[in-house]
């Protein structure tokens, strides 16, 4: 057994353990299969956000770019191959998914929100596939991401820091801050404090793109009970003001450059996000025999979203149609022949035809959530149960409106597509016990999850709804897992861990049964779920780390969504059934003069195993999954010695099937490509006057400039004549200094 001041971060329920000074019984924490550490949270550069801190993750590839998470498309990253809707995704071990939708963000056209930034994560741990129900989490199919709040220091102090830098194309990144700990205040029987507050201006390194992004974070923690009882308040508020990128076709990324977007004449979109998160949180030993914890929480984030699209060009720049998202510029005859509920003749009064009427297209989504989970845990002699749940009600509203001119109102039956209000009531109970054989060298972990969930979406009439109405449905399911642990040495652990998890239809799988009739059709989609297995072996002892380890993941009844543009309605359903399998190596390993060498490599194959044909096309048993690379890979050389610290990474990702605009896969690979990242920091220790250090920082990522594509689809079908690639860039070699002076 392991005591509160032994037990590390790895725990979303128990990520900063209160010291205690008697020897505490408590249940290990299921190790990660993978952390980003304190340390290397700290010399993240000035253009890593919570999604590329991740990258030398293996298994691990990330699309968005940036400090601001700008992201052209809908998943954000994958891990093994599964999507970021498909990841279960956490703060402090609280869900901070769109619950609703699903995804950490992206999904939903919500390409310029920031539920997280740099300055208020203090480490990160990735659980991949199967794992206990503590430490799951809602749709965690592919596994868990937790990030581990920022934490107060010990010391009081203030930080200043302002940072700049420049791609090699064209645009920078700069940005100030300001940070205050209030060190642990014995007159207040040890109370902690953080606080910070940073600004972020991005000029992305494409045309016409840009992000200004303001931070908030509050940490306070209040040890009281001597020590054995934490209570903490947590709060981050990030507001963001943007403009996206979007794919564009290849064939003018070829001709203009990688730093090609739309001009602004032709197509722009402005977004004002933000993203709010906060927990109250109480964890205590109660008694030699019982711990106990419980949090409650509020999520919200909001994206108010302005397109505008030049009616003269109609749908058309250079012969390739605008992005999906800009549905004014698609369906300008559906108004008067679809449902008749936007008002035609009077869009052609006020401004001269119904195309001129939409060229201004405004996107509000607006999500929040309540609620808390907690556990009891039961220190038993070599067995350790623990018993706990979350509940919480979520809502979200969605709503598209077309107008002449901006600002756009939204006018229900006049320039409505649609307005829409989507709840989720959700609750789970789980029981995991920690058996504990051979003093200790044996653990056996049975656990069992049992979820209720309740999605509704209820639609007014509008351009996509002929008719109102609201539908529902009620899903219950369990969720087994077993795991065992063997330590035959004190540096060698084997493992093996098995683990079924689910994931509820989201609100596309009511869109197609509100509004072709008065009363909603049933809801038919059924969860789609996963079985996995993982298993491996890990070191850790003089010679460094290494691990290997191999899954296999068998996806059931995968959701497939399909769009008719003439209609406007997205039709979710049920299609067929996927095998992911692969390994992970990994090692570190300290060399002389304060060098650490350290590399990993994780394979995928994701393949489908039965033959399925739907209203996105027809798939084959042996057909690749699309957007899963073949292997992630990470190479690096670290140097730490006193005020110095440097780094040199190469970061590689496999070739990937990408996928028709429907879904399917095509025959299409987006290539192989590779970075490389180097960094470096000085550290000056005053020996007095009001500063106490000072410290500069160096960073040039993609060092070699490598032209590369991150994400790609085909817009067409299989068989089609006139298909065409679109794509999104990656970042090129960007360059810069951050300075930070502490007092």
């Amino acid at each position: 057994m392991l005591s509160h001041a032994d037990a590390g971060p790895t725990d979303p329920d128990m990520s900063t353990p209160v010291q205690v000074k008697k020897v505490v019984k408590t249940v290990p924490p299921e190790k990660a299969v993978a952390t980003v550490s304190k340390t290397k949270v700290e010399h993240t550069s000035p253009t890593t956000n919570m999604l590329t801190l991740l990258r030398n993750v293996p298994g691990f590839n990330v699309v968005s770019s940036g400090p601001a998470n700008l992201v052209s498309t809908n998943s954000a990253f994958s891990l093994n191959g599964f999507g970021s809707s498909e990841i279960g995704t956490t703060f402090d071990g609280v869900p901070i998914i769109n619950t609703v939708r699903g995804g950490v963000y992206g999904a939903g056209s919500d390409h310029a929100l920031t539920p997280l930034t740099m300055g208020q994560i203090g480490s990160v741990e990735v659980y991949s596939g199967a794992n206990t129900p503590r430490e799951n989490s809602l749709d965690s199919l592919g596994g868990t991401v937790n990030f581990v709040p920022k934490q107060p220091s010990d010391k009081a102090g203030v930080d200043l820091m302002v940072g700049t830098g420049n791609y090699a194309t064209t645009g920078y990144s700069s940005s100030y801050g300001v940070t205050g700990d209030t060190g642990a205040i014995a007159a207040l029987d040890g109370l902690k404090a953080i606080a910070s507050y940073t600004h972020t201006k991005t000029d992305s390194f494409q045309k016409n793109v840009f992000a200004k992004l303001n931070a908030y974070y509050l940490n306070v923690t209040q040890p009281f009970n001597q020590g054995l009882s934490k209570l903490a308040f947590i709060l981050t508020h990030n507001d963001e003001k943007a403009q996206t990128p979007v794919t564009v076709p290849i064939a003018l990324v070829e001709a203009y450059g990688r730093d090609f977007q739309y001009p602004r004449d032709a197509f722009w979109n402005r977004n004002q996000t933000h993203a709010t998160h906060m927990i109250i949180s109480l964890e205590s030993y109660l008694n030699p025999y019982m711990a106990g914890g419980f949090k409650f929480f509020y999520n919200d984030s909001s994206n108010d979203r302005t397109e505008h699209v030049d009616p003269n060009i109609n749908n058309s720049y250079m012969g390739y149609a605008l992005p999906m998202h800009t549905q004014s510029a698609f369906a300008l005859s559906g108004y008067g022949s679809n449902f008749n509920t936007y008002n035609a003749a009077e869009a052609t009064a006020l401004f001269g035809s119904p195309a001129a009427g939409t060229q201004y297209q405004r996107y509000v989504d607006h999500y929040y959530n309540v609620g808390g989970k907690g556990h009891l845990t039961f220190l038993l002699p070599s067995n350790t149960v623990t018993i706990g749940g979350m509940m919480f009600s979520a809502k979200n509203l969605t709503t598209t409106a077309w107008y002449g001119a901006d600002p756009v109102p939204i006018i229900g039956g006049y320039n409505n597509a649609w307005l829409e209000h989507d709840g989720l009531d959700y609750a789970e109970g789980y029981i995991q016990d920690n058996i504990s054989l051979l003093k200790g060298k044996v653990h056996i972990y049975p656990g069992v999850k049992y979820v209720h969930t309740q999605p509704s979406v209820t639609d007014i009439q509008g351009y996509y709804y002929a008719y109102s109405g609201s539908a529902s449905k009620t899903y219950g399911f369990v969720e087994p897992s077993l795991g065992v642990t063997v330590s035959p040495v004190k540096t060698v652990e084997l493992y093996a861990n098995y683990g079924r998890t689910y994931k509820a239809p989201d609100e596309s799988a009511f869109y197609s049964v509100i509004g072709y009739t008065p009363v909603p059709y049933p809801v038919v989609v059924k969860p789609e779920y996963v079985n996995s297995i993982d298993a491996g072996v890990r070191y850790s002892g003089a010679y460094g780390k290494a691990s290997l380890s191999v899954f296999d993941r068998k996806f059931e009844d995968i959701f497939s969504e399909y769009y008719d543009n003439t209609t406007g309605i997205t039709t979710e359903y049920n299609a067929g059934r996927a095998d992911y399998k692969g390994f992970t190596i990994a090692a570190e390993k300290p060399l002389f003069h304060h060098l650490t060498l350290m590399g990993n490599y994780g394979y995928t194959d994701a393949k489908y195993t039965n033959n399925f044909t739907g209203a996105n096309g027809t798939v084959s048993a042996g057909m690749p999954r699309p957007d899963v690379p073949t292997y992630t890979a990470n190479l690096g050389l670290d140097y730490a010695e006193g005020a110095w610290f440097g780094e040199i990474s190469g970061h590689f990702v496999g070739a990937q099937y990408i996928a028709y605009n429907t879904g399917a896969t095509s025959t299409t690979q987006l290539p192989a490509y590779e970075t490389v990242d180097l960094k470096g920091t000085y550290t000056w220790k005053l020996r007095s006057g009001v500063v106490k250090k000072i410290k500069v920082a160096a960073y040039i990522e993609n060092l070699l400039d490598k032209k590369y594509y991150s994400y790609a689809y085909i817009q067409g079908t299989a068989g089609g004549s006139s298909n065409y690639e679109l794509v999104q860039v990656g970042p090129p070699r960007f360059a810069g200094v951050t300075l930070t002076a502490s007092f």
